[in-house]
């Protein structure tokens, strides 16, 4: 009330307390398109009468010290009152706590009202609402709170989806340029689900302050995925200079394989963060798909790796002292004091040098 939008409004904000039965009542300041702040200047008493059936609240309250607050005020004579309200969205909040979490409304408005026609006798009134003369609608709104969901979506699009594809493009396919661009396209489609997650962040209270472990394991991992992301450029160019291994590639090859794997951990602490944990089940869900389909891919490799080093394992090697010998016939298998120089064939041709008359063999 004081107010036809949220921006230095007193709001009584109420919802089911833990059993289910009740209300519980929170008296909130809002200094913006924000969460509206609890605050302890005003008391609310909560009356008999008060009670949730069916799904339909009954709030019957008397509320203290409520003729002014930080930023506002109402005057009891006003013919014109504003007013506005909010309602959703649907969900799972119960609690007693007056600080408790809530969602972005999905429908809102504003009314008038003549405080004039609010006077009667004390206690719980008898409201006639077929008589409600006394209040004026102006304005009835749906909304949506888009960036939640959208950060979600991208984020996981970025850890679960092109990241794992960036990887098999290149140890599957052994395309470095198409691993290039679906690391490009994860990193844009990450900081872009960054910056979203941000703007989330800044309108709840829980999320404000940018101190929750989701937030902080996120700017951590994102300040990662970056750092990996220039590694492996970086690598990508020396490499077509030389054709030579870098020491970069190590280092982007294990930041990867810390990155994917934290991002993904992160998405599951993130949800109920914002109140949606019902959603871990679809993110375990699109991580199991991920690696029912990589799955197979990944062991062919790990088979077609085993049989290279067992192909360059079975090839001869080393440096033969004697090539005109057959191998066969070789006798290095046996101590030399055992060797028969009698029949010894593995010996340089003859040939002839004039000197003096005398043959060399």
């Amino acid at each position: 009330m004081g107010s036809d939008k949220m921006d230095d409004s007193l709001i009584f904000m109420a919802y089911s307390d833990s059993s289910g039965k009740n209300v519980t009542l929170s008296p909130r300041l809002s200094y913006g398109h924000v969460e509206p702040s609890y605050t302890k200047d005003i008391t609310v008493e909560v009356l008999p009468g008060t009670q949730i059936v069916d799904g339909n609240y009954t709030v019957n309250a008397m509320c203290k010290n409520c003729r002014s607050w930080k930023g506002g005020s109402i005057d009891p004579t006003n013919t014109a009152a504003k007013f506005i309200y909010a309602t959703g969205p649907g969900g799972n909040l119960k609690s007693n706590s007056l600080t408790a979490g809530i969602k972005r409304h999905d429908l809102y408005g504003a009314f008038t009202m003549d405080l004039t026609k609010a006077f009667g006798v004390k206690g719980v009134p008898a409201i006639q609402f077929a008589d409600a003369t006394g209040t004026v609608q102006t304005q009835d709104s749906s909304d949506r709170d888009f960036a939640p969901p959208a950060h979600a979506v991208l984020m996981i699009l970025a850890f679960v989806g092109l990241m794992p594809v960036a990887v098999m493009v290149l140890r599957i396919l052994n395309s470095p340029k198409w691993h290039g661009v679906a690391q490009t396209a994860s990193a844009l489609v990450a900081l872009i689900g960054a910056g979203v997650g941000i703007k989330a962040g800044m309108q709840y209270n829980r999320t404000k302050n940018f101190d929750s472990a989701h937030q902080i394991f996120g700017i951590i991992i994102i300040v990662a995925m970056i750092g990996q992301f220039v590694l492996g450029f970086l690598h990508h160019r020396m490499y077509k200079k030389t054709q030579l291994p870098t020491k970069l590639a190590p280092i982007h090859i294990w930041l990867g394989r810390v990155v994917i794997p934290a991002g993904i951990a992160n998405g599951f602490v993130g949800f109920p963060l914002a109140l949606n944990s019902k959603y871990n089940w679809a993110l375990l869900a699109c991580v199991l798909l991920v690696i029912v389909v990589a799955g197979p891919f990944a062991f062919w490799r790990f088979r077609r790796n085993i049989s290279k080093k067992n192909a360059l394992h079975d090839e001869p090697t080393g440096y033969q002292a004697q090539p005109w010998a057959n191998r066969s016939e070789a006798q290095s298998d046996i101590s030399l004091g055992q060797m028969d120089y009698q029949q010894q064939r593995n010996h340089p041709p003859i040939y002839q040098e004039s000197v003096q008359g005398r043959q060399f063999v």
